[in-house]
């Protein structure tokens, strides 16, 4: 079992895939906001991929064990500590029955927002509508559809191996992401490109401008500021705001909506449909990045890709997320 001292500012179940199939009944995906951190502290601990886990943003998160197991940390460096003491991100950490694990506060010169707790055999938390993760504006799934808070208990499945065998893990430090201030990510164009919605220098501003997060940014938006964007002449003809169309099934997670004059990035718990245009969709093996971004400080910056290269980058990624990557 798994006693929470302290919830921080917002930590929740999540698993890889999230809640899939719901979308055109206003369900979102949910799951972790870096995909590839969670799958990555999953298979250090020896779990499925998809194995429930613990998503924490920022700071202040402590637990205490109530059993011998082992963990794992991954993600942005927040600083964590074992009874006291600086633990190593990105492997396979013993701990005992009473030890507690404490994430401590970001510094000024943290890279990263988010950091993921893979616990061996996952977290005993039942599935709903396919998914152990937190739906946070359903307040359903995960534990008690919320965040976690001190005095929740979490139970703890078997692990699958001896935990002898698991301790000694590490994810190999080359396939590590580097974490950045600005996060340079490849996008498709569209749905609601040039020339119907923007002009042909508007589209081609998307992938040539950098643009500044918000601070009002969450798991269903995080926003941005940038240039001044550039419209087709008939949308600005008509009368309301050119970024106002007929409601559409959102390209989420991973898209850029537009909303009045402001590009939101669509994270994992985005709305499914809008009455706004969509200029490009982030591809999937660069999504993780979203759950890094700093709000108010962190740049993000798009360059082109085609839907071919897309498919060919995401069966890389898969491929360093395999057994192959762990040094023992």
């Amino acid at each position: 079992m798994l006693k929470v001292l302290n919830g921080g500012i917002q930590s929740l179940i999540v698993d890889w895939i999230g809640r899939v199939g719901y979308l055109d009944v206003g369900i979102s995906r949910s799951g972790a906001m870096d995909h590839f951190s969670a799958r990555a502290a999953n298979l250090i601990v020896g779990n499925n991929l998809n194995e429930a886990l613990i998503e924490v943003i920022c700071a202040g998160f402590s637990v205490q064990f109530e059993t011998d197991t082992v963990v794992s940390i991954t993600g942005a460096n927040l600083n964590p500590k074992l009874n006291g003491n600086s633990i190593s991100l990105w492997e396979a950490i013993r701990v005992n029955k009473g030890d507690i694990l404490t994430i401590e506060n970001m510094r000024s010169n943290t890279l990263g927002f988010r950091q993921y707790l893979a616990i061996a055999g996952g977290i005993d938390i039942p599935s709903y509508l396919g998914s152990k993760s937190t739906g946070v504006y359903g307040a359903f799934g995960g534990y008690k559809g919320r965040a976690l808070k001190k005095g929740d208990e979490l139970n703890l499945l078997k692990p699958k191996r001896d935990l002898k065998s698991i301790e000694a893990r590490r994810f190999n430090t080359n396939l590590i992401p580097k974490y950045s201030r600005k996060w340079v990510m490849r996008a498709i164009p569209g749905p609601n490109g040039a020339p119907d919605y923007f002009s042909e220098e508007g589209m081609e501003l998307f992938f040539t401008a950098e643009f500044k997060t918000q601070i009002f940014s969450d798991r269903s938006g995080i926003r941005l500021s940038g240039p001044k964007l550039m419209w087709a002449k008939e949308r600005t003809a008509g009368e309301g705001h050119p970024s106002n169309i007929s409601d559409q099934g959102y390209p989420g997670p991973g898209c850029l909506n537009i909303s009045g004059d402001t590009p939101i990035l669509f994270p994992r718990e985005c709305p499914s449909s809008g009455g706004y245009v969509c200029p490009l969709s982030v591809i999937y093996a660069d999504q993780w990045m979203f759950g890094q971004i700093i709000p108010g400080k962190d740049i993000v910056k798009f360059v082109y890709c085609t839907p071919e290269e897309a498919v060919r980058i995401r069966k890389k990624q898969n491929k360093i997320l395999e057994e192959k990557s762990i040094i023992i």
